[in-house]
């Protein structure tokens, strides 16, 4: 059978969930997930496609969560990097596109809620740099044929949503289209390509599950869905826990179009799967999806708990 892989938006943490949820899928499967017919990714999970779709096992980016290598020195009188503590570098001042508010002043019905947000945010100074180095460590430079790869982010002027990869798109290497993916607004500069700014997908989508329709991918039979900035499971009570509760309902509220859309996956005839952080995996991630400090703790919980999802799935 012909399958789907969506690989949604999460950060650092979101990126470390997913490839642990992706090894426990293949080890209670018996399947690879480079062996997808079409991979979609957005944000940290366009950075898992691409790899995936270069032909990076996920073991391969497991062991680098598990025991990653050591951080390159900081060059002599370069300014301190907060990057490494999961925080953003000072914005610039005033809204990031004044071109967007007005296209969501003139039309609000047509964007998601988060792109007014993405539009107010200043300006993010975060050097890209980085984003590209991740991406490109994994990604091979041509787009390959098998799988087919989309690889999503937003418009930064016109908020429309980009799939890279598809016909007609913007030229750009899966390198530098998962650059774009990940560069969330306020915190990282956009990125431009062929003229044009782009910013996070997620900012879209938490998944764009439902390019898993268009008709220019193949068509699959079934599809696993993964939403690390989603939810799935009880949320705590605010009186009890007000910052998981917080955090509870922000995931709800990101991860709402995306259950929409796989609505529509569903009803088109294709069985989706479906998972997102639980109790245990929310409670360990935090309220910072960008510290890169927990990335090893939250795979090796992700490692248990998903393991157990999959086998409740059998």
């Amino acid at each position: 059978m012909s399958f789907g892989l969506v690989l949604g938006t999460g950060g650092q943490l979101g990126y470390a969930w997913m490839v642990a949820a992706l090894t426990t899928w293949e080890r209670a499967t018996g399947r690879d997930a480079r062996e997808a017919d079409v991979v979609i990714g957005t944000s940290a999970g366009s950075v898992v496609a691409a790899a995936l779709a270069s032909g990076v096992p996920t073991a391969t980016m497991l062991d680098q969560l598990l025991d990653p290598p050591p951080p390159r020195p900081r060059p002599a009188g370069a300014p301190r990097s907060t990057a490494r503590r999961g925080l953003p570098p000072l914005p610039r001042v005033g809204p990031g596109s004044l071109r967007l508010l007005g296209e969501i002043a003139r039309r609000p019905r047509r964007f998601p809620p988060l792109a007014f947000g993405a539009a107010l945010l200043p300006t993010g100074r975060g050097d890209t740099t980085g984003l590209q180095r991740w991406a490109s460590k994994w990604a091979s430079e041509r787009w390959p044929e098998d799988p087919q790869v989309r690889i999503v982010a937003m418009d930064y002027d016109s908020g429309a949503r980009v799939p890279f990869g598809r016909p007609g798109a913007p030229p750009a290497s899966m390198a530098e289209a998962a650059t774009a993916s990940c560069a969330v607004p306020g915190w990282f500069e956009p990125v431009t390509v062929a003229g044009r700014r782009y910013v996070d997908g997620g900012v879209c989508s938490a998944t764009s599950a439902d390019l898993l329709l268009d008709p220019d991918v193949p068509r699959v039979d079934e599809a696993l869905v993964l939403v690390p900035l989603a939810r799935s499971g009880p949320v705590p009570a605010v009186w009890s826990d007000p910052v998981g509760a917080t955090d509870g309902w922000l995931r709800g509220l990101i991860g709402g179009r995306s259950d929409q859309e796989v609505v529509r996956v569903r009803e088109a005839g294709i069985a989706v799967t479906e998972h997102a952080p639980g109790p245990e995996d929310r409670a360990v991630t935090g309220w910072n999806v960008m510290d890169p400090r927990k990335q090893a703790e939250v795979a090796r919980v992700a490692l248990r708990t998903t393991a157990a999802r999959w086998e409740d799935e059998q």
